[in-house]
């Protein structure tokens, strides 16, 4: 038994996924944490007021759960995580989903309203 021969291997090459944009976004997160209490106070305000828009068609002529219930815990949730004071990323994560999920909503109450 020869134990001191090379094992060889084959060597495989696997492209590796890459998500620019999400990459790009967290370089920007790290180079901004520095001013995260007043982009923290921003995200609140807007997130605040697109969820009111959204709850307030949720709630127009006969009240719709499903966009009522996700407004409602977006907004609150990412509310509750700058509360709580999490890092800065979780922050802007949540607010990202919380902002582009209420706007998704608010086209989608709008087109049905009508």
């Amino acid at each position: 038994m020869n134990t001191t021969s090379a094992i060889t291997q084959k060597k495989i090459h696997k492209k590796e996924i890459n998500f620019y944009r999400n990459t790009k976004l967290n370089n920007w997160i790290a180079a901004e944490e520095k001013n995260a209490m007043g982009i923290s106070i921003i995200l609140i305000m807007v997130g605040t007021m697109i969820a009111s828009i959204s709850a307030a068609l949720a709630v127009h002529k006969e009240i719709a759960l499903f966009p009522l219930i996700f407004t409602c815990i977006s907004a609150m949730g990412a509310n509750a995580i700058v509360i709580s004071q999490r890092s800065f990323k979780t922050i802007v994560w949540a607010f990202i989903i919380n902002i582009l999920g209420n706007i998704l909503l608010i086209a989608y109450q709008l087109i049905n309203l009508a």
